[in-house]
């Protein structure tokens, strides 16, 4: 669903999505706005969760570390706030892509992976 002109809140996901290994609705002209849906962060199967360039609030939990297998992470471009939550290094296994720039406010808390 990448560069469409898709513009509102981001629809909250159901146990139906449990399956999902592609999320990309990046690079929306309008852009999604508000917070990212807590069962986003609960959707065990995917693999790539693409959000760039909208514009998002609010922060990334520690429940990111729920998505084991993911393995292209971008949230470039949006408005994100607070501390990158460590546990987003328990992914240092699958993850292969990872974007986070250009946010507005973002404090970063990793300790280096290894």
């Amino acid at each position: 669903m990448s560069s469409n002109a898709l513009s509102g809140s981001l629809p909250g996901f159901t146990e139906s999505f449990a399956t999902l290994q592609e999320l990309d609705m990046s690079n929306q002209p309008n852009g999604f706005t508000g917070p990212i849906p807590d069962n986003i962060w609960r959707s065990l199967s995917l693999k790539v969760l693409n959000l760039a360039d909208n514009r998002l609030t609010g922060s990334i939990p520690s429940l990111v570390s729920n998505l084991a297998v993911l393995e292209v992470f971008d949230l470039t471009n949006n408005i994100i706030k607070g501390a990158i939550p460590s546990d987003l290094g328990m992914l240092d296994g699958s993850l292969k892509h990872l974007r986070l720039k250009q946010f507005v406010h973002w404090k970063h808390s990793f300790r280096n992976w290894s």
